[in-house]
């Protein structure tokens, strides 16, 4: 039941999201994906989301869960990111690189925190498919 709740909250968070482009666009859609991570990953109690150049997403993640996982599961939750936000910036987006930055500090709110795990997305790859 949980599950399917989650899931029917990220598909009207994606019938509702903005394109990528602008700023105010891309706040729009930094603010959805935000819900939208929290809505699918309960163990992660914090999100910082930026888009740099409107092609590179960086997002930090406090979560003590993700932070003591191994790499290989770090590299899942990158790939699940970067499809979600390949769908939340819409078909037309300009996103090329990005990365999670994972911290165990769950009160985290900086942009890239100093003792952060790096996995990285590929969303040209992800185009592609």
């Amino acid at each position: 039941m949980k599950k399917t709740f989650n899931q029917l909250a990220i598909a009207v968070m994606l019938f509702f999201a903005a394109s990528c482009g602008t700023n105010e666009g891309n706040m729009t859609t930094m603010g959805i994906m935000k819900d939208s991570i929290f809505a699918a990953y309960p163990t992660i109690a914090a999100v910082t989301i930026n888009v740099e150049n409107d092609n590179n997403l960086i997002i930090a993640i406090g979560s003590q869960d993700y932070y003591g996982a191994d790499e290989y599961t770090r590299q899942k939750l990158a790939a699940e990111l970067a499809q979600m936000a390949n769908r939340l910036f819409g078909k037309d987006n300009k996103l090329e690189h990005g990365k999670i930055m994972v911290t165990a500090n769950e009160m985290n709110n900086e942009p890239q925190p100093a003792d952060a795990l790096v996995s990285q997305m590929d969303f040209v790859t992800i185009k592609r498919q």
